[in-house]
C-alpha cells in the first residue's frame, strides 16, 4: 500500500512538472509542440493512478489561467462552448442544391431557419483572442441564405439571440438553445410565418431537472462548469388536448399525453421536452382547429417547437437521418399549410437532405 501511494505521489509530481513547465513554454522538449490532448490519451492508456493524475494535470492547467481543453473552452461563467468547424463548401451547396428540389416541387411555402450555437452568440464569456478565432457562424449564414434566396423564405434567428446574449438562453454544458432561447427563436419565426407571436408573460415556467450536465461536462472539466436546468413554458390553459406520438424506424410507436414527459429521467434532460424528438414525432391539439406545419429538423426544435404549438392543430417534426424512406414516403407534404427546415449551423451541412427527393 505504501509502494503503490509512493508510487502514485512520484508519477503525479513527474507528469504535473512536465506539464506545467511544457505549458508555461507551449513547447515540449527541443522544437516538438507539446500536446496535451495527446498526453492524456497516453496517459489514460498505460500511467497507474491515470484518473488521479490527468485530474490533477486539469485543475494545474485551469488554475494557471487555461480554458481550452480539447475542443472545449470553459467560459467565465462556466458554459462550456465548442467552436464548430468550417464545413465544407460542397457540402452545404449541396444541402441547398438539395432543399431547393424539394421547394419547387412543394405547394406550400417552404422556410430555411439555422440557428447560430452558442459560441458565437456567448463569445464574450472568452478572450478577445479566443472569440477572434471562432468560425463566422454570421456570414456562412449569410452565405447560405444568399445561396438558396429566391426558392426558399429564410428566418433570421441570429439577431435576436445575439440582443439576449447575456440571458440564460443556451445551455451551459449541452450545446442547444435553452426553453427561454426557444422563446426568442419563436418570436423570430412565427413573425416571418404569419403569426403573431405570444408575450413571454402568457406562458407560466416550470425548472424542472435541476443541476444536470449535458454531453460537453465530460468527468474531467465537469467541476469548472455551471450545472444546467430545464425549463418547460405552457400557456395558461395548460397541455389540455395536446398529445406527442412518436414514430420509429422499427414501426413501433408510444403516445405522450402534453407536452412534456416530466416523470421521465432521460440520459438527455432536454428530452423532458416531448419525450424527446423520434424520427417522426407528430403533435397534435385536438381542442384546436387551425393549420399544419410540417418541419424537417434537429434537436434545436425541442426549444422553440412547444411555443408553435399554439398556433398549429398539427405539427409534424421529422429527423431526416433517423426516418426510414417508407416512413418519408408516408409523409405528404402538400398537406401541410407550411414547411420549415430548422438546423443548427452545426448540423446543417452534416444532413441528408438528398432522402427528400422522391419521398
Amino acid at each position: 500500500m505504501k509502494r503503490a501511494s509512493a508510487l502514485l505521489v512520484i508519477a503525479i509530481f513527474l507528469f504535473a512538472s512536465i506539464y506545467t513547465v511544457a505549458g508555461a513554454t507551449k513547447k515540449g522538449f527541443g522544437n516538438t509542440v507539446f500536446n496535451f490532448e495527446k498526453t492524456e490519451k497516453s496517459l489514460a492508456e498505460s500511467v497507474p493512478f491515470r484518473d488521479e493524475i490527468i485530474a490533477l494535470m486539469t485543475k494545474i492547467r485551469f488554475v494557471s489561467g487555461v480554458r481550452s481543453f480539447g475542443d472545449i473552452i470553459i467560459g467565465s461563467d462556466g458554459s462550456l462552448l465548442k467552436d464548430m468547424e468550417k464545413p465544407q463548401s460542397a457540402l452545404y451547396k449541396s444541402a441547398c442544391a438539395y432543399i431547393e428540389e424539394f421547394a419547387k416541387q412543394a405547394e406550400p411555402d417552404v422556410y430555411l431557419m439555422l440557428v447560430p450555437t452558442a459560441s458565437v452568440i456567448r463569445q464574450q464569456e472568452v478572450s478577445a483572442y479566443t472569440a477572434a478565432g471562432f468560425f463566422n457562424q454570421r456570414h456562412y449564414i449569410n452565405e447560405i441564405y444568399e445561396t438558396i434566396y429566391g426558392s426558399v423564405r429564410t428566418v433570421d434567428v441570429y439577431q435576436a439571440l445575439f440582443n439576449r446574449r447575456n440571458e440564460y438562453i443556451y445551455y451551459h454544458t449541452e450545446d442547444l438553445p435553452t426553453g427561454l432561447g426557444g422563446y426568442y427563436i419563436y418570436g423570430s419565426i412565427a413573425e416571418r410565418l404569419g403569426i403573431t407571436p405570444k408575450v413571454l408573460s402568457d406562458f407560466s415556467v416550470a425548472y424542472v431537472r435541476q443541476n444536470f450536465y449535458g454531453s460537453l461536462a465530460t468527468q474531467i472539466i465537469r467541476e469548472y462548469s455551471a450545472p444546467d436546468f430545464v425549463s418547460l413554458y405552457e400557456e395558461s390553459s395548460g397541455n389540455s388536448g395536446k398529445t406527442v406520438a412518436h414514430y420509429y424506424p422499427d414501426k413501433s410507436e408510444d403516445l405522450l399525453d402534453g407536452l412534456y414527459a416530466r416523470d421521465e429521467n432521460f440520459p438527455d434532460a432536454t428530452d423532458t421536452v416531448f419525450g424527446g424528438i423520434a424520427a417522426v414525432t407528430e403533435i397534435t391539439d385536438d381542442l384546436q382547429e387551425g393549420k399544419s406545419l410540417l418541419v424537417f429538423c434537429d434537436d434545436t426544435a425541442k426549444s422553440w417547437v412547444p411555443f408553435m404549438t399554439g398556433h398549429y392543430q398539427k405539427i409534424t417534426l421529422v429527423r431526416l437521418s433517423e426516418a426510414s424512406e417508407e416512413q418519408l414516403s408516408a409523409i405528404n407534404a402538400e398537406s401541410y399549410d407550411q414547411i420549415v427546415f430548422a438546423y443548427s449551423t452545426a448540423n446543417f451541412a452534416e444532413e441528408d437532405f438528398s432522402k427528400l427527393i422522391g419521398s
